[in-house]
């Protein structure tokens, strides 16, 4: 299985730069909102990374999967 690493698209990078812009502001009005605003941000970049790398992704299941396999009954004559 290949490792294609991080990719990051265009609109996760746009929102990448608005996040750091609008902690720099929040910092402009106190250390408090600033800290605040670099929490939610760590926390919306923490769960996109999350996402990207599959944390808690299923997997498929394999055919050769026991739990899956189909049972057929075939009709018991009387």
């Amino acid at each position: 299985m290949e490792n294609r690493g991080i990719q990051i698209s265009l609109t996760a990078l746009i929102v990448l730069v608005a996040c750091f812009a609008l902690n720099l502001w929040l910092f402009r009005y106190g250390a408090i909102w600033g800290f605040v605003g670099l929490n939610i941000s760590k926390h919306i970049i923490i769960a996109y990374l999350c996402q990207i790398v599959g944390v808690n992704r299923r997997l498929p299941a394999s055919p050769t999967d026991p739990r899956d396999a189909t049972v057929e009954h075939s009709a018991s004559p009387n």
